[in-house]
């Protein structure tokens, strides 16, 4: 039987070795390179294989995304009586179930990026993937949040700091399988060492979306795309690859 969620597979290059590229300890000594446009140049030089892909995942997250939230939305009506004042808990009941299903398909993105970075094998399947990983992925995610939070309650620096700084967190869950804890705190440290080379990557994902935005919409075929593949060069560069990601498993 076909799988209907299967895309044309695509590869990046060559299955590369582990070795040439970073690992949790250089990256935890601050023992890498990483230079925002080099790595959005290497991005674009190999993009051409990865747009079906990402778009086709993009496309069933969105629908997931919508049904989950629909049926969250429809529950909690039924559920909610005007004169009680239970709206505020029971949406954020609602948003914590959301956050627990959708997070491990972000997840399955995030591995689609980091395995073609790798040269291996991607199809659309691999959003589904990750729910083995859901329970550890939605404690990430309540921590980041809580943390975050309370950084910019924190006179907003802080805040800054740490929503850069944890930029790698959930990909270290999956593809190193890390604890919550622990990948937000390898996350902080490693990236701590290039914090404004990290910021200034942000802020040129951002100028990109813009222009492809500005570009009546269809530059955003190649700007989203483009930003989650350097997204997934960086992490490579910085954290190296596992040999199940190489393999393609």
């Amino acid at each position: 039987m076909t799988d209907i969620y299967k895309a044309p597979e695509a590869e990046l290059q060559e299955a590369s070795q582990p070795s040439q590229y970073g690992s949790v300890e250089s990256a935890l000594a601050g023992n890498y390179e990483f230079h925002p446009v080099d790595i959005f140049k290497q991005a674009w030089a190999n993009l051409k294989g990865m747009k079906t892909t990402y778009w086709l995942a993009v496309l069933a997250y969105m629908g997931v995304y919508i049904v989950v939230a629909g049926l969250i939305m429809i529950s909690v009506g039924e559920m909610i009586d005007s004169t009680t004042g239970e709206f505020s808990f029971l949406g954020l009941i609602g948003q914590l179930v959301l956050t627990l299903v959708i997070t491990p398909l972000l997840a399955g993105l995030y591995m689609i990026g980091i395995k073609y970075s790798v040269g291996a094998k991607i199809e659309v399947g691999e959003l589904f993937k990750h729910f083995d990983k859901a329970v550890p992925l939605f404690v990430m995610m309540i921590l980041f949040y809580l943390t975050v939070g309370l950084g910019f309650i924190l006179l907003i620096i802080p805040g800054i700091y740490l929503l850069v700084a944890y930029a790698f967190a959930l990909p270290l869950i999956v593809e190193k399988n890390m604890g919550p804890w622990e990948a937000l705190n390898t996350s902080r440290k490693a990236v701590t060492h290039k914090w404004f080379n990290m910021a200034g990557f942000y802020l040129l994902a951002l100028l990109v979306g813009v222009v492809g935005f500005l570009a009546l919409l269809v530059g955003l075929l190649w700007a989203a795309p483009l930003i989650w593949l350097a997204t997934s060069v960086a992490y490579r560069d910085i954290f190296g690859v596992e040999a199940k990601t190489l393999s393609g498993e």
